[in-house]
């Protein structure tokens, strides 16, 4: 059986884009990020379901679409950023519902896959964005939440199943109050390699070659068919590797690394705390505890190191 990091996992989900030989470089406008089209504003004026540009519907595309706000809709359409997000509903029933980046990107020569690049030299894997459930439609009997898969060509090498991994943070439920937060999976190096290697032990492919993309998925699944509702908004989704041997920030403070000292480093900290990653020992005492969140308290409320 495909190993997956518990092994587990969603069924694979083989899409067209098999003939394609390539990736599709970062986008030039969002440095830091090579997500397409991560706010989902561009329409892809290949789809008849007005998928945003860069992405595929996995499903039904009436409960897992492109929202626009003002589009006269139920519930009505929010948006973190700009006027677009994704919408995730169920079809009242524990089914899955998806949206990708594992598509073929027709506007360029040798259609290659809108999912980013992943080194396998590389260091971990995080993958970021923001979610938003209305409090009049809470999500009941299933769950939202990222899976990932490292790939070459259409041949998946191992996966990460946020339904089933990692901490109770990466599994959505309930609602949001009404506000947005922020969701974040580290998919370390460690693991990636530790599940190639076991798939080819498997038989399942030779190394090398090695996987060269990333297949992100947001994603809306139940186990067992089980009466589901509600309503999930996805949007401004961020995908970077980190770099071998350097992957912490030289200043807990700006935890995600992203220039600034705010709200998203304490919901990113948190995220590692949780699952005891090796970033917050923020006090380098050799584990992770409550100490490290008092550092990195001192750290953030001074507003910077």
């Amino acid at each position: 059986m495909f190993r997956t990091s518990r092994a587990f996992g969603l069924a694979s989900l083989a899409l067209v884009a098999a003939s394609a030989s390539a990736q599709t470089p970062c986008p030039p406008a969002n440095p830091g990020n090579c997500v397409t089209n991560p706010s989902f504003e561009v329409v892809d004026v290949f789809s008849s379901n007005r998928d945003p540009d860069g992405w595929h519907n996995l499903s039904n595309p009436v409960q897992s679409k492109r929202r626009e706000i003002g589009d006269g809709m139920s519930p009505p359409a929010v948006a973190h950023t700009g006027t677009a997000s994704i919408m995730l509903l169920t079809p009242g029933a524990s089914e899955f519902r998806g949206m990708t980046t594992d598509w073929v990107n027709f506007d360029s020569p040798g259609f290659p896959y809108y999912d980013p690049i992943f080194d396998w030299d590389g260091g971990d894997v995080v993958v970021s964005g923001y979610y938003y459930i209305p409090t009049s439609s809470p999500i009941v009997g299933d769950m939202s939440f990222i899976k990932l898969n490292v790939k070459r060509g259409n041949q998946d090498y191992a996966t990460f199943d946020g339904a089933a991994e990692g901490p109770d943070s990466l599994r959505i439920q309930g609602d949001t109050n009404n506000e947005w937060r922020y969701y974040e999976l580290r998919w370390t190096m460690a693991d990636i390699q530790e599940e190639v290697r076991f798939n080819e032990s498997e038989g399942y492919f030779v190394l090398p070659p090695y996987p060269d993309h990333l297949k992100i998925t947001i994603s809306r699944f139940g186990f067992g068919n089980v009466p589901s509702s509600g309503t999930i908004f996805w949007d401004d989704i961020s995908f970077h590797q980190e770099t071998p041997g350097d992957q912490c920030s030289p200043c807990a403070a700006d935890y995600n690394q992203d220039g600034g000292v705010d709200g998203s480093d304490v919901e990113a900290f948190y995220m590692d705390w949780e699952a005891a990653g090796a970033c917050a020992d923020v006090n380098q005492d050799g584990g992770v505890d409550g100490g490290d969140v008092e550092a990195f308290f001192t750290l953030w409320e001074a507003g910077g190191c």
